[in-house]
Order: structure tokens, then C-alpha cells, then sequence
């Protein structure tokens, strides 16, 4: 097993990745971003340094695979970039200083020990995120 696919979905996981579905999943992590904000005592006004999280996110929510490079991660869906970060402020600054390596894989880095642990940190978070994610869409529905 891959271990950016160590997360177990929740049952209604993956939805299509609609626009729509998008903006719901890009509106709940940005509150579930404060949040940890907060418990940090900073706040954020928007995804800024949250592809970490967001990426592992998006993943178990629409499904896809996990790719990156060392300044942004996102997730690749049928050939089709799935980045709950796209609006950040930090992703629009490397979408104009570095275009063509903002969406780059690179695998050399994506196997780097240190990465695969901050990854593993991020994932405890994560889980309880796609949970709530799920109990949100269900009661909504």
C-alpha cells in the first residue's frame, strides 16, 4: 500500500469532483485551517501552507493520487489537478515566480524520509477532517 493512501475512507468517499463539491471541500478545510490557527494562537485569511493537509484531504475526498514537489503539493485525478489551494496567496506567489514546477512531481523529494513523517504527522488531522467532511455532506443531504 502506498503511504499517501494510509488514510481509510469514510463510506460516502470519493464524490466526484465537481466544481461545486470543490468549493464545499475548499470552504470546510479553510474553517477546519483557522481552527488550527487558532489553537496555535495565529490566524489565517486564506490556505496558505496547508497543501500538506488540503492534499492528503482532497485525496480521500475525491480520490487520486498525491503529487508535489518541495514548495507544493496537490492531487492529480484523471489527469486533472485537484489543488484546494489554488487561491492561496503562497500558490498564487509560486504560479507566477515558478509556473511550469508549481504542478511538477518530483520523486526524489516525494521519497525524502523527512517529508513522509511531516505527511504522517498531518494525518491523525486529516481523518478527523474527512470525518466531520462526511457528517457534514450527510446531514446537509
Amino acid at each position: 500500500m502506498r503511504y499517501c493512501q494510509i488514510i481509510e475512507a469514510a463510506s460516502i468517499f470519493p464524490i466526484p469532483a465537481t466544481p461545486e463539491n470543490i468549493a464545499k471541500a475548499k470552504e470546510f478545510v479553510f474553517r477546519k485551517w483557522q481552527e488550527r490557527a487558532k489553537e496555535n494562537g495565529y490566524s489565517v485569511n486564506d490556505l496558505s501552507s496547508s497543501c500538506k493537509f488540503t492534499s492528503l484531504f482532497a485525496q480521500q475526498v475525491f480520490g487520486g493520487e498525491i503529487r508535489g514537489n518541495e514548495h507544493h503539493q496537490h492531487v492529480v485525478l484523471n489527469n486533472k489537478v485537484i489543488d484546494l489551494n489554488d487561491d492561496a496567496a503562497d500558490v498564487r506567489k509560486l504560479s507566477l515566480s515558478m509556473p511550469f514546477y508549481l504542478y511538477q512531481h518530483d520523486k526524489r523529494f516525494w521519497k525524502n524520509k523527512d517529508h513522509r513523517a511531516s505527511m504522517d504527522s498531518c494525518r491523525p488531522r486529516v481523518k478527523q477532517w474527512v470525518e466531520e467532511f462526511e457528517k457534514e455532506l450527510t446531514q446537509k443531504s
